[in-house]
């Protein structure tokens, strides 16, 4: 009878507010499962690392709550959010209209230019890979393949898109002669620069684009967090530490 009393009370509480467990729930952020150094990937001992990885960790843990990363394909993370299997994405995306409307996007946090990588020996100059027919890679489920796509045939751009799970497989096939360049945010491309045979040719020319990260459209709570725990952590000497360990602070 006892147990039962105290059970009624405990029921009687959540009734009162219902927030008493969803506060306690872990929030899952959803990252892209083919690595996306320097923003999200998993290090050589199988643990999760990244600026954005180690933003919002700082972010969540200032508002007391919890957070895990889950690794997906990158093309149907979107959805997945908007499907409720995660509640945020924290892992480069970049924000676009048409992501827009289909999840919220927090206030931007980094800015990042489009940047074309060819063989170290290649001879090739930005003209010819972007008006030359040549083969480019890009990530699948990319706003820079998109605007790429968007690009093409204009202003006498002329190219054939391939398309690959990670900026890193483009990479290799660049490397390997498969394709002659790949495009990909620069801060990855500095990143890939450090451990593969290719330099840097030039700028992709198309527009810059912001990161931000997203959450459901009915999650006011998440965002609200998330854009405020922005503001503090830039506002805060560890936003510098993690730019330096990063190396967001080197440009190409």
């Amino acid at each position: 009878m006892l147990k039962k009393f105290f059970l009624l009370i405990v029921l009687a509480a959540l009734a009162v507010c219902p927030t008493a467990l969803k506060a306690q729930t872990e929030i899952v952020n959803g990252y892209d499962a083919a690595s996306f150094e320097p923003f999200a990937y998993v290090d050589s001992t199988g643990v999760v690392q990244g600026f954005d990885v180690d933003c919002v960790n700082w972010i969540i843990e200032k508002a007391g709550r919890q957070v895990s990363h889950q690794p997906f394909a990158w093309e149907s993370i979107v959805e997945l959010l908007q499907n409720k299997n995660i509640n945020m994405i924290a892992s480069g995306l970049s924000i676009t209209a048409e992501r827009a409307e289909k999840v919220a996007f927090t206030k931007p946090y980094w800015t990042i230019k489009q940047v074309v990588l060819v063989g170290k020996n290649s001879p090739l100059t930005l003209e010819d890979v972007l008006t030359g027919g040549k083969k480019i890679g890009l990530q699948l489920g990319t706003s820079d393949l998109q605007s790429m796509e968007d690009a093409n045939g204009k202003d006498g751009r002329k190219y054939e898109i391939v398309g690959y799970p990670s900026p890193d497989l483009a990479a290799e096939d660049v490397v390997n002669g498969r394709i002659d360049a790949v495009v990909m945010n620069d801060d990855r491309g500095y990143a890939i620069l450090q451990t593969m045979d290719v330099k840097f040719l030039g700028y992709a020319g198309i527009p810059d684009e912001d990161f931000g990260y997203a959450v459901n459209k009915d999650d006011a709570e998440l965002l609200e967090i998330l854009n405020n725990g922005i503001d503090a952590i830039k506002a805060d000497p560890i936003w510098d530490e993690l730019v330096k360990k990063y190396n967001l602070d080197k440009k190409l």
